[in-house]
């Protein structure tokens, strides 16, 4: 028989390990949700390019292949607002970003217009001022403050810095801008305008599988940096 001492010694021991095999499966367990936002879809085309190229083909190629690129590794669930060609509002988009209560989003557009020559991605990130002036005014459940927006501009960098690797001297730049996306998500939203359908050479690329792949590589990366 053993001493109560020693009894109650096991007993600590099998106790606290317990505790430390739920937490470490907890760690392994915890994930950090994404929501990837492919632009239009169904009725809604987007922007229609060069031989008719549309927007919400290009948005969906990548979404998927960056679905498929964070679902290696471990540590990620990635939801896509959409996943095939059909109609979702706005609304439809808002509501499911909260119920998922997502760490990050990401919102796939390309963009066109300024004639044939425009080229280059351009990033869009909740204004600052915008969400501020919110904030003082009547500060409410869903209101991003200033960590979602700085979250928000660390994920950009992030994205910049890759892209820039993969379209040298094509970056458009890191603007301020409204995004409804965002609108009563307390969380980082980005908006990625991948390149103009409307330039010959962005279109080959943007619709190029490819180059696709390319790009959900890319954002892939940063997703991962920014964790």
């Amino acid at each position: 028989m053993f001493p109560s001492w020693q009894k109650c010694t096991v007993v600590f021991f099998w106790v606290l390990t317990l505790c430390f095999a739920g937490t470490a499966g907890y760690a392994q367990t915890a994930r950090h949700v994404v929501v990837i936002d492919a632009a239009h879809g169904g009725d809604d085309a987007g922007v229609l390019g060069v031989d008719g190229a549309a927007e919400k083909d290009v948005t969906l190629a990548v979404a998927l292949a960056l679905q498929k690129e964070l679902s290696t590794g471990g540590g990620l669930e990635v939801l896509l607002t959409r996943n095939t060609d059909r109609t979702l509002s706005l609304e439809e988009r808002k509501k499911f970003i909260q119920k998922a209560s997502p760490a990050l989003v990401l919102s796939l557009h390309a963009n066109a217009g300024f004639g044939k020559i425009a080229t280059g991605f351009e990033l869009y990130y909740p204004g600052f001022a915008k969400a501020r002036a919110a904030n003082k005014a009547a500060p409410a459940a869903g209101t991003p403050d200033n960590r979602h927006l700085n979250d928000t501009v660390k994920l950009a960098r992030l994205v910049q810095k890759n892209l820039d690797s993969l379209f040298p001297r094509q970056g458009r730049g890191l603007r301020e801008a409204g995004i409804p996306l965002a609108e009563g998500l307390a969380a980082p939203v980005l908006v990625m305008e991948m390149g103009f359908l409307t330039n010959a050479d962005g279109k080959k690329k943007l619709t190029s599988g490819k180059t696709q792949a390319e790009i959900a590589a890319a954002l892939a990366k940063s997703i991962r940096g920014f964790f």
